[in-house]
């Protein structure tokens, strides 16, 4: 099992790359260094279509051996947290 620190940086390296791959392309730790992070809905301003979403999460879930629990909990953090929207406007 994992600690939430390394589950935390798995996250974090998925967030790194739905960001790049997103509409507009951003670099993840510089939104968060220019406290763009810190505003409300920041992450709806990027689109990244639904099919790419799941294979760069998968991708980073298959990559590491984590068990059932942590998957899910990956996958929920990411589909629920500040991913960039699968829904165009």
């Amino acid at each position: 099992m994992k600690n939430n620190k390394k589950l935390f940086e798995i996250c974090m390296n998925i967030y790194r790359e739905l960001y790049k791959k997103a509409t507009p392309s951003a670099n993840m730790d510089e939104l968060i260094e220019k406290g763009i992070t810190k505003k409300h809905n920041w992450f709806m301003n990027y689109y990244i279509d639904e099919t790419k979403m799941k294979k760069i999460i998968n991708k980073h879930i298959k990559k590491y051996k984590l068990t059932k629990m942590e998957k899910k909990a990956i996958d929920v953090e990411i589909w629920l947290g500040c991913s960039p929207t699968s829904n165009k406007r």
